[in-house]
């Protein structure tokens, strides 16, 4: 393929306000993929917290640059690819996960605002999938040919690319959850009900939702939960004492996706003796907790970081 492609996409700029989005429809140009990279029509994207999150901050903070295009749950169809790729053909419908080790922060190289030529952050997540037409690296794309028996389809491939592969990687690969386990899921959106299954899936003795939203909870009682807790409930009191009446040894396993400071504390706080707690969700910049870091030794207690459920996305 020679010459680039038109086209629009979501542009994120600085926000002149702080935790402000300052997010703009542009044209851009699209340039021919590398070596090692795959040009995509984008037919559908989710949108993420952290998308939300990583276009609110200041340049330069956990290295932040802008102006980007956001975006790491699309799928679409292979428009042309480089000389080194193998995984797929022009033609073939793909949906765009993110590799664990990829570098979230993208580069520039791939694409510039038309108008200006000023050249934009692109590879977001290995994809920038808030584009009509996007450079996907390789690492990043699962090729559904064999997937779909539908071509519309493909649309509902787009979160699996980031909720669902990371809930089921932060059971999988990072608690390494199994039928000794009791499974308490901290929020029941994607990424948790993603965790809920493969929790399910995996044999766990126990699995507990939490959520505030009555609906999530009534479909994680259908997905297989054990037991639910609506913190939204007036009988609700906290999350200490209500899983003390249902374990009251405590959890071995908490996953939490809500990014909410009062839960990630409460979490670690119902996690028995050799027990992990795994933090999905993105809290504010900045956010500090503390802990009695005596007790938690003793107990044997770990606090495990997750990416993109530590998967390489074509093994998933």
């Amino acid at each position: 393929m020679s010459g680039r492609v038109m086209a629009k996409a979501i542009i994120a700029r600085e926000p002149v306000e702080p935790l402000a989005i300052n997010l703009s429809l542009e044209d851009v140009a699209v340039h021919p993929p590398g070596d090692d990279e795959i040009l995509v029509d984008m037919r559908a994207s989710g949108i993420c917290h952290t998308d939300l999150v990583l276009c609110s901050v200041p340049r330069g903070s956990i290295g932040i640059n802008y102006p980007k295009v956001p975006g790491h749950e699309g799928s679409g169809i292979v428009r042309a690819i480089g000389k080194s790729v193998k995984s797929v053909e022009d033609s073939h419908p793909a949906y765009c996960e993110t590799f664990a080790q990829q570098n979230y922060l993208g580069c520039q190289g791939s694409m510039t605002v038309q108008k200006t030529g000023e050249v934009v952050w692109s590879r977001f997540f290995g994809q920038s999938s808030f584009a009509q037409v996007s450079v996907v690296s390789e690492a990043s794309v699962v090729n559904a040919r064999e997937l779909l028996h539908q071509a519309h389809e493909l649309d509902l491939f787009a979160p699996l690319g980031c909720g669902f592969q990371t809930g089921m990687g932060a059971v999988q690969n990072i608690a390494c959850a199994g039928p000794n386990d009791v499974v308490m899921i901290l929020g029941l959106g994607a990424v948790g009900l993603g965790a809920l299954m493969t929790a399910k899936i995996r044999g766990c003795k126990a699995i507990i939702a939490v959520d505030r939203v009555k609906a999530r909870i009534e479909l994680a009682k259908s997905l297989g939960a054990t037991h639910t807790l609506d913190t939204s409930s007036a009988d609700f009191t906290s999350l200490d004492e209500a899983i003390k009446l249902i374990i009251p040894a405590g959890v071995s396993v908490v996953i939490e996706t809500t990014g909410h400071p009062a839960i990630f504390e409460r979490g670690l706080r119902c996690t028995h003796a050799r027990g992990k707690v795994v933090f999905i969700g993105i809290p504010p910049l900045g956010y500090q907790f503390s802990f009695d870091l005596s007790e938690h030794i003793n107990h044997g207690r770990s606090i495990l970081g997750c990416i993109e459920g530590d998967c390489i996305p074509q093994k998933v």
